[in-house]
Order: structure tokens, then sequence, then C-alpha cells
């Protein structure tokens, strides 16, 4: 007999999550319905469940996702994204992304690719709370969400834009690190066959419990296949349902539509973007450029930095001792992210507390050819 992914923990889990609570101070603040999500991920595997939640944590604390609630967004991507939060029969949330109608070469010459993403998992984090009040009313440990991309109005550019391409397979790389089991199904609607040759394309970089989930119907059944999931008459009339607002099959109330070109006044000039940096320098192909910071009193480290040309990743480490020299044995406090800053710079910051040595770390060592010019601002303040 198959067990519901969000059945009450066992007595042997609940023991488990109390393990891990020993060793995890960090994990505090998750209820027990979280780490049980993460413990059935890793398919009850204490010291696998136990490593991925400590890099979690750090990535939530970097990313400042405890507090994403508080993060105004750029205006471009307020406006001419398209998303909503809807609910399923049993009333678990539905994320609709309507990705098909965004002009991604206009966003992304207008928002740094950081922004999209923070942007992206804002959305994520927003499904996970009404999850969250979902699992009270239920009584169940968790609940999970479905997630709708709409493929309408998808354009040659979703496939050739590479700063996209790049800020896309990052945002899908965090999700699966990060986000495991967070979703019921994922549903692809009104996708042209140029969008299925692209899925299969992508495949490899997905993991199987994703690929599982995934369903892309016909454009001629995919109204079918919301109904099966969906109260029609509390679903908008343009995706296949009854309700309208005051005469709008979109319902604007419930789904941004966004959509459009994004004007032109609100592009980024890459020549004018820093135009006032600290430090050039060159990160040569298969190579790192490093900055030590030494951190005396609780303070916050700032930085933005942009590229010339292409993405390069960024990390920070920390060495409480002041006398490690390498990198693997340093303790990250801002994992690994590989971002694309031709067009817009990068910006971001974080607080630390823990006295020390921090290393900024720019990495171009997964380029075999391409050398990075890299413009950057650091900045140091006390707390």
């Amino acid at each position: 007999m198959l067990v519901s992914p969000t059945a009450a923990a066992t007595s042997i889990e609940q023991q488990t999550i109390r393990d891990l609570r020993s060793i995890l101070p960090q994990i505090e603040n998750l209820n027990d319905g979280y780490v049980l999500r993460w413990l059935r991920a890793k398919g009850g595997r204490f010291d696998e469940t136990a490593e991925s939640l400590r890099k979690h944590v750090t990535f939530r604390t970097a990313w400042h996702l405890d507090k994403i609630h508080q993060w105004t967004p750029p205006e471009c991507l307020e406006k001419y994204c398209g998303y909503g939060l809807l609910g399923d029969t049993e009333g678990r949330p539905i994320l609709m992304s309507l990705l098909g109608n965004v002009d991604v070469e206009g966003l992304l010459r207008s928002v740094a690719s950081l922004d999209y993403i923070k942007f992206s998992l804002a959305a994520i984090e927003k499904g996970m709370k009404l999850c969250e009040q979902k699992a009270l009313e239920s009584g169940r440990p968790f609940e999970q969400m479905t997630l709708v991309f709409d493929l309408e109005n998808i354009t040659s550019a979703h496939f050739s834009c590479k700063q996209f391409a790049s800020s896309f397979t990052t945002l899908v790389s965090l999700f699966q690190d990060h986000y495991p089991m967070v979703l019921r199904k994922i549903l692809i609607i009104r996708a042209p066959e140029m969008a299925r040759i692209a899925y299969a394309s992508i495949t490899a970089i997905l993991q199987d419990p994703i690929t599982r989930l995934v369903e892309m119907p016909s454009e001629s059944d995919w109204k079918w296949s919301l109904a099966q999931i969906v109260n029609l008459e509390a679903w908008p009339m343009y995706w296949g349902g009854n309700l309208v607002e005051n005469g709008d099959p979109k319902c604007p109330s419930r789904i941004k539509y966004g959509g459009g070109a994004v004007d032109e006044s609100y592009f980024v000039d890459p020549k004018k973007a820093m135009a006032d940096y600290d430090q050039l320098t060159t990160v040569y192909a298969g190579d790192k450029h490093l900055i030590q910071i030494k951190v005396k009193r609780p303070s916050r480290i700032s930085w933005t930095y942009m590229t010339d040309e292409d993405d390069i990743g960024f990390e920070i480490h920390y060495d409480k001792t002041g006398a490690c020299d390498k990198l693997t044995e340093m303790e990250t406090v801002y994992p690994y992210i590989r971002l694309e800053c031709t067009n817009v710079p990068i910006t971001g910051h974080l607080d630390v507390t823990d006295l020390g040595n921090y290393v900024l770390e720019f990495d171009n060592y997964y380029s075999w050819f391409s050398a990075k010019q890299l413009r950057y601002n650091i900045e140091i303040e006390d707390l």
C-alpha cells in the first residue's frame, strides 16, 4: 500500500527529528513538519539529512529568506513577471507562473539575475507559508503545492537568451537543492513544440524526484488537466475556469498577468552601471580571485560586482582560527552561486557576528577558455 508523502510521522521519524535537533541548534526555528520533509526526501538517512539541513540553513541566512516578505522587489519584476497563488480542490496552494509571457531579454537588461531568482524564490516561500497554514487545518505534518507553468506567448528568446538560460538553470538548481518535497505536481500548459524539445534537453539537470512530477499535456488537453485538480467555479476563465472579475477573465486580483515588452526606461547601461568601482581584475580561465577580510567586531560585509562578459561564481568562507590556508577546510557562510552579471551588477550583503578571517571568492575555475574582467566594490561597516 502506498503511503502518502505527507502522512503523520512514525515513532522512528519522531525520534530521528529529536536527534537532529540535538546536533543542529540552527534548526530550532524550523518546525517538525519542515524537518520531516527533509528527512523523507533523504530516505531517512540521518547523516545526509543533517548535512543537507546544515547547508540549507546557511543558504536561508545568506539569502535572507526568513525576511523575504520584507523585501521590496524591483518595480520591473512586479510589473512584467506574471504569477499568482490559487488553490486546488482541497485548498492546497497552486503557484501559477506565466513564464511564456515574460520578455526575458528586456527583463535581464533591467534587473540583476540575482533579483530575478530571488523574486521567484519569494513566490515559492509565499506558497510554503500557505502550505503551513493548510497543514494546521488538515492535521498533516506538512502540505505540498502544485506549480503551473503557462507557456502561452513563449518565444525563441526564452531558449536563445544566454542570460535567461543561465539564470533559470541556477534557479532550478537552487530549488532542487533547497525545496525537496515541496511540490506534488508540476503542470506545464500551452507548451508549443519548441518548448517540448527544450524541456527534453534540460532533463539532464533535473533530478528524478522532479521529473516524476512533471506533466505536460497537449495544447488541446491542458484545460482538462487543470480541471482534474481545481474547482472550475473558483478558477479564472482565462485558464479554463468559470470565474471572472468585473468582466475580466484573467481575474487580476488573483493573478498578475504581467507581460509585454519591458520598457526601455528600465534598461541598465552596462557601461555606466559601475562607473565608480574600487577594483578591476582579470580572473583567468580555471582560476579564482580571493579577497581576505579580517573582522574584529560584528560587521556587515557588502559587495557589488559585474563582469564584462558571462557569469562568475561567488562564495564567502569563514576561518575562525586565522591559520587555515585551504578554502575547503573553512566554513561556508555564503554558499556558492554562479550568476550572470554582464548587464546588471550583482549587489548583496552578509551580516557577520563571528570574529575572524572571511575570504570572498570569485570563481572562474569552471571555465576552460574564457577569462573574466571583474569590477567590484567591497565595503565593511559596523553593525
